[in-house]
């Protein structure tokens, strides 16, 4: 399928967003043009190369294994091709009608006044608070609907820094230095990037579906253009401003802008964790930006400030009363009718009627709904079935209500349900179990569940899904399995799901696939794949069966599906053994520090869309790898420092999951210790030589990288939620404040690296990098231990570009 109406509507949304800051004087109307021209003639190249490369496949039967790839990049970017010469002719039109008008490049660019009253600090906090606030919000939703992993959670922090540097090198130049107007288009970028989040997800996205990769990219990358872009161009000038006024060298601007980060992020993850629906939040905070804005440059009198206020408070009020929640979820799920919509720290739980179906949707993704039999029983019986008589049973995650009912069908005494999100309990008691059975539920996470539980179970059901994400990816490692095996009785069962059931293995799915198989068997004497709806592997020391239905009528179950009325145990067994016989036994065992498994599964997800791999993949290197080769070389210490820094951001994000299991619930107060770091670091001014000052920060980061990575394996061992986020927040706040101080010498001119903007601009290209290369390459390949030891090595290289006074003219 060809995106005909996305890409093109997207080429002109993204025009007519160009053309606005154009004609509102951010930048000329040569470099207006110029990107245009570099979009047609990018278009126009790849459409080229690829149709030479089609017809040398049809004409001379070529073998050419990419040429599905080819064939949707021809059409995809003859689409776009379309659309950029459409506006291109529109610019040239005068030429055919020989109406020549005034050249919109004459109007006068003169700037406006600034409109500063005193300090810039508010302004630059304000900005700090309001950007990091929508940052992380968005965050959480877009990873939702995209589909939670952590390349995606890469590519946006990656976005939002890339968008955030081109805005900065734009202002550089630009001759817009009207602070009234600047603000003004702050406050209203989130609206624009919402805006585009609402429309794009009903052309790109499909209700209920993890849309491809390079979709993900594409629908991530415009949502955020518009506010990231304008978010660097408003701190770059205000910058430039207050060092120009006298007010504040780079790093102090630097600061107080971060500080308002620091303030935002305590603020998400207070009111985000679920006390206020994400839309209800994100609504008040643009509602108060806009007033800021207004209130601090457009209020002439006190009269005009008292109606803004009093607009600003019924505006608030009237949110909190008619929250927007239900509205944006019915935008996004338009294939049911939305009924309630709540988010927890963990997720969003959305519930709806199809006809007259009740479902729900967890992230945007159905996970329960009344016809349901097949899986439901699938779920349950092919673990029951294995032990002679189990008695107690532990569920992990899933539809509790429907699978309990299930596990009533044997002799169960005990019962425990695990659920991380509070949202998906349910009721503490099921309607229509037996009065014998002790059902009871637990809100934790699985790994510390079973680790802190001296309890013994008969049967283990992990009914999570497949590990898109370094989160999931937990409960398929040797640690878990290790702790699982502990807490159950001899010749007890588990069983889990890595996935669904492929027809036909390809290559990333016989890794992947291997990989959960042999770190089971590293574990347990015996495990067997059944193919059903999904593939299940059952697992003990115990000899097990793949004679499903043998099985059924020996325990005496009465199923509606799985049974001999249904199923075959010939079909069943030589499935399983055509499954073994596929699987690979050197596949590498699936670990919490090398998460092998969530690499393997993000490459068998990516081959379900191959046209699309490659394009992906170039996509992300073009956006946010290659950008690193303009920086000039006096700027390069600053571009490694940041790489480094974004790199064990990510990698901190990720130890939060090993260690509190979840990322969402205190992600923003781990940002905010590194943007405390940040802010410390920009604002001191040591009383040391600025050359010998930035040796000195370059040093502190060696030491401190390589003491987090001898340090990893206690960290990630720590059994104390409260305690391992201290620590984490800790962690990052130190490498934070050196990198700080680097920037703070970067721009104090002692060094002389050149203009604030520049800097700023090198720093975040630098942190978009990182952000990509740790997170889709560098943790899934060498694990996150060797991970952190490549940081050391990256300052190494700042160290070796770091300017001084005497190469101030490089």
């Amino acid at each position: 399928m060809y995106h005909v109406a996305g890409t093109g509507l997207t080429a002109l949304i993204l025009y007519l967003l160009s053309y606005l800051l154009y004609r509102n004087s951010f930048y000329s109307l040569q470099f207006h043009r110029r990107i245009w021209n570099m979009i047609l003639a990018f278009s126009f190249l790849a459409t080229a190369l690829a149709g030479v490369f089609l017809a040398l496949q049809i004409t001379y039967k070529w073998n050419l294994p990419f040429v599905k790839s080819i064939l949707t990049l021809h059409v995809e970017c003859g689409i776009g091709l379309a659309f950029t010469g459409i506006v291109h002719f529109l610019w040239h039109i005068r030429y055919f009608t020989g109406r020549f008008r005034k050249d919109p490049g004459s109007l006068d660019l003169k700037a406006s006044p600034p409109g500063i009253n005193g300090s810039l600090a508010p302004n630059l906090f304000v900005v700090g608070f309001l950007s990091t606030s929508v940052q992380l919000l968005l965050l959480k939703e877009i990873i939702n609907i995209t589909g939670g992993y952590e390349l995606i959670a890469g590519t946006f922090l990656a976005s939002w820094l890339a968008g955030s540097a081109a805005g900065s090198a734009i202002a550089s130049n630009s001759p817009m230095s009207d602070i009234r107007k600047i603000n003004l288009f702050f406050s209203l970028g989130p609206v624009i990037s919402i805006s585009l989040l609402l429309l794009l997800s009903g052309i790109y996205l499909k209700p209920g579906e993890t849309p491809s990769f390079l979709a993900g990219i594409i629908y991530t990358l415009v949502v955020l253009l518009p506010f990231c872009l304008i978010t660097g161009f408003t701190f770059a000038r205000l910058a430039s401003h207050a060092q120009v006024a006298g007010t504040g060298v780079p790093g102090r601007s630097f600061s107080v802008e971060t500080s308002g980060g620091i303030a935002a992020g305590i603020v998400v993850s207070i009111f985000g964790a679920g006390k206020i629906n994400t839309w209800e939040l994100l609504t008040i905070l643009i509602v108060l930006g806009i007033s800021y804005t207004l209130l601090a440059f457009y209020a002439s009198d006190r009269k005009t400030g008292i109606i803004l206020r009093v607009a600003a408070l019924a505006a608030v009020v009237l949110v909190i009363l008619f929250p927007p929640d239900i509205a944006v979820r019915q935008l996004l799920l338009k294939g049911i009718r939305v009924t309630a919509s709540t988010d927890t720290p963990y997720g969003n739980i959305t519930r709806g009627k199809y006809g007259n179906e009740e479902s729900t949707y967890y992230n945007q993704r159905l996970i329960s709904y009344g016809n349901d039999v097949s899986e439901r029983e699938e779920d349950i019986h092919y673990a029951m079935l294995q032990p002679d008589n189990p008695a107690t049973v532990l569920i992990v995650s899933g539809d509790a209500a429907s699978r309990v009912k299930e596990i009533a069908k044997y002799p169960v005494r005990k019962i425990v349900y695990v659920e991380r999100d509070p949202g998906l309990i349910g009721p503490a008691k099921i309607a229509g179990l037996p009065p014998g059975i002790d059902f009871r539920t637990e809100n934790d996470d699985a790994f510390t569940f079973i680790r802190g539980t001296n309890e013994k179970f008969d049967a283990v059901i992990d009914l999570l899904p497949p590990p898109s994400s370094l989160l999931i990816n937990r409960y398929l490692t040797y640690e878990f399995f290790s702790a699982v095996k502990s807490r159950m009785n001899a010749d007890g069962v588990f069983s889990c799901s890595p996935g669904i059931n492929p027809d036909y293995f390809n290559r990333e799915g016989i890794k992947y696939y291997s990989s959960v198989y042999n770190t089971l068997k590293a574990v347990f004497r015996n495990v067997i794949p059944v193919s059903g709806t999904k593939l299940y592997y059952i697992a003990s020391d115990k000899e097990l069966s793949p004679e499903i239905c043998r099985l059924v009528r020996l325990r005496n179950i009465a199923n509606s599906y799985v049974g001999p009325d249904y199923l075959s145990d010939d079909l069943i067994t030589a499935k399983t053994a055509e499954v073994t016989a596929q699987l690979d036994g050197n596949a590498r065992i699936n670990h919490t520090l090398l998460p092998v498994a969530c690499f393997y599964y993000q490459s068998f997800e990516m081959t379900k869309d191959i046209p699309e791999k490659m394009p992906a993949v170039a996509l992300l290197a073009i956006l946010f790898v290659l950008p690193g080769l303009g920086v000039r070389r006096r700027n390069l210490t600053m571009y490694f420092c940041a790489l480094s820094l974004a790199g064990f951001e990510i990698i901190l994000l990720l130890m939060l999951q090993t260690a509190a299991g979840n990322m969402f619930e205190v992600t923003g107060l781990i940002i905010s210790g590194i943007m405390a770091g940040l802010a410390i670091g920009s604002w001191i001014r040591l009383p040391v030589n600025p050359g010998k000052l930035l040796k000195w920060d370059l040093t502190a980061l060696v030491l401190i990288y390589l003491a987090a990575a001898f340090s990893f394996p206690v960290m990630a061992g720590m059994h104390s939620r409260s305690l391992a986020v201290t620590v984490l927040i800790v962690a990052g706040f130190l490498p934070a404040a050196a990198t700080g101080q680097v920037f703070r010498q970067m721009t104090s001119g002692g060094t002389g690296a050149g203009e604030a903007p520049v800097i700023y601009s090198s720093d975040l290209i630098g942190s978009a990098a990182g952000f990509i290369i740790f997170s889709g390459l560098l943790v899934p390949l060498l694990g996150i231990r060797n991970a952190i030891l490549l940081l050391p090595v990256l300052v190494l290289a700042a160290f070796l570009t770091a300017p001084s006074a005497k190469r101030e003219g490089n």
